[in-house]
Order: C-alpha cells, then structure tokens, then sequence
C-alpha cells in the first residue's frame, strides 16, 4: 500500500497559500504563524521600527522569569552541583531538582570572589519536592 503525505502551509491572516513560518515574540511569549512572502514582508516592515530602536537579546533567548537566572550563561552541571551543596551547606533552601533560584547562583558567585564571606541565606519558606501522576511538582511547606 502506498501513501502519499502532503504538508500545505495555509496563510494564518488570509487563508491562502502560505511560504513561511515567521516566529517572533512579545511581551515575554513566542509565537509563530503561517505566512505568505507578501504578509510576512508586512511583518517585518511594521516590525522594523521596533527592532532597530529595540535591544537585541540574541537568538534562542527564551523567556525571562523573575527570580529565575537567565538562559544564555547558564552553569554547566558540576557548577550545579556544587552550587547546591554550597547551598545546603550555607543554609539556603533548595530543591534537589529543577532551576536554581537567581539569588542563591548570585550568592553563590559572591561566596567564589570572596573566600570566608558566605552571604547569609535569605528566609524563604521551605520547598519540599514531590511525586505526583509521574510528574515532578513542588509545595510549599507551611
């Protein structure tokens, strides 16, 4: 039995036949449409003005969470490590798991510059990490 799959990319803003996928982002969310040569050039046109006043953050940027360290200079995983047990063992609260908090790597960085003088752990409530359905989640323990 022979199959044949056709991919047609439809225009998302006209419905006609589309050439390309164009992702862009705002406010913090990725999108991507469906474009013709013709609406995408209407893209960036209108895009053009906001870009060039704009501050390039570089490809594969993702988004920015407060609290959370950004993507591009992220730790390799024996800086992880050792950032989390330099973390325990400064009395920082951390889950075994997941991203490390801004403020512990930053602390963390401080501690490296200057030998003896561990910044002191800021009071957070505790984070127990937990199992549920097969997912990873975390509560907060009051």
């Amino acid at each position: 039995m022979a199959k044949q799959i056709i991919e047609r990319l439809i225009d998302d803003l006209d419905g006609g036949d589309a050439e390309e996928t164009v992702t862009f982002a705002l406010d913090g969310v990725n999108y991507t449409i469906d474009l013709s040569t013709k609406n995408a050039s209407k893209l960036r046109e209108l895009f053009a003005p906001y870009q060039s006043a704009g501050t390039r953050l570089g490809r594969g940027a993702g988004t920015w969470r407060p609290g959370l360290a950004p993507k591009q200079g992220r730790n390799s995983r024996a800086d992880n490590a050792a950032i989390r047990e330099w973390a325990t063992k400064n009395g920082h609260e951390l889950a075994e798991r997941g991203r490390i908090p801004v403020h512990i790597v930053e602390a963390y960085e401080t501690a490296k510059a200057a030998p003896g003088k561990a910044p002191a752990a800021e009071v957070k409530a505790p984070v127990k990490a937990t199992r549920r359905s097969g997912k990873r989640a975390a509560a907060a323990v009051a």
